[in-house]
Formats: structure tokens, C-alpha cells, sequence
């Protein structure tokens, strides 16, 4: 009787729950206008027209006096923060921690659109090491705000979790 209670209730529970939000009224929601925001653009926000990063990727990670190592999956993500402009991703290199190409994620350049993203995933089976990073070169027509670039590592084992993140770093810019 009172796992027939049990069940109902998360039947319930499940049902009510919904990850889509409402619109209200079923409206859709109007086009996005930069110019509609209340802060004006100024001159004190750095704007560029191309970077190469540098990102760290730990696709392993040594644990118990480095005897054994715990298997990490991976993805940067490349985040247009420019309100307006498009950038084209040109390059998304991948290295082992010997400085060895691994893998090129692209056949051809990416358009990326204002505040969109694109993600690049490393399995969790790759075994590039503590070392392994990212290259990734970027560009645009015009001066654009400087995107954000992260490298994300998950791993989940057992009861275990470890996550954590790096940022990219400048290592060539073209203003």
C-alpha cells in the first residue's frame, strides 16, 4: 500500500517537472537587439580582430603517488561574447603532453554567430596525459569583443567525481 503512495507521488513529481520553460501566452520570444541595452558600448572594452590560445586539457590525471592515473573526458568550448559580429574558428588543434599532434577538429573554417558556442570533445579513453592542451586560432572582418575560450574535464568512476576547468591564454593577437 504504501509503495502504490510512493509511486503515485513520483509519477507526480516526474510529470510536473518539465526543463522546457513556458512562454506566456505561447509567445515567442522577440529577436535579440543589441541596441536595446541600457550600457552603451565605450572605447575602454578591449576589441581585436584574431587570437591564438593556448588551453590545457588533462585527459588523465595522477592520483595515489602518481602509481595510477584517473581517466578524465574533455571539451573546450568557444563562446562568441560579441553582440553583433560573427568569428570564424580556423584552427582547433589537439596535442599529447610531448607536444605531439593528436588530432585536427577541422576540415574548414567556423562561423560562429553573436553570442553562440561550439564545443570539442575529448573522450574520456584518450590518453594524451596531463599535458595535453589546445591550440585554437580564431578571426573576424572586424574588431570583435574577445571571446571566451574554456577547456572543461569531467570524470566520474565508481562514487568518485573530479571536474574542473582552464582558460585559454593569448599567445598571438591581431588588433
Amino acid at each position: 500500500m504504501k509503495a502504490t503512495y510512493l509511486l503515485i507521488l513520483l509519477a507526480g513529481i516526474l510529470i510536473s517537472c518539465n526543463n522546457n520553460p513556458k512562454i506566456p501566452n505561447g509567445n515567442v520570444p522577440p529577436p535579440f537587439l543589441s541596441n536595446t541595452l541600457t550600457t552603451t558600448e565605450t572605447n575602454s572594452v578591449k576589441k581585436v580582430k584574431g587570437q591564438l590560445l593556448f588551453l590545457p586539457v588533462y585527459s588523465n590525471i595522477p592520483y595515489f603517488n602518481s602509481n595510477k592515473v584517473f581517466d578524465l573526458s574533455a571539451f573546450i568550448s568557444f563562446h562568441n561574447t560579441d553582440l553583433s559580429n560573427p568569428v570564424k574558428i580556423t584552427r582547433v588543434l589537439f596535442f599529447d603532453k610531448n607536444g605531439k599532434l593528436v588530432k585536427n577538429y577541422l576540415n574548414s573554417e567556423l562561423t560562429v554567430a553573436p553570442l553562440a558556442a561550439m564545443d570539442f570533445f575529448v573522450p574520456e579513453s584518450d590518453k594524451s596525459g596531463t599535458g595535453a592542451s589546445f591550440m585554437v586560432e580564431w578571426v573576424s572582418d572586424t574588431p570583435v569583443n574577445e571571446p571566451l575560450v574554456e577547456s572543461v574535464m569531467i570524470g566520474l568512476k565508481n562514487s568518485q567525481g573530479v571536474s574542473f576547468l582552464s582558460i585559454g591564454k593569448v599567445l598571438r593577437e591581431v588588433k
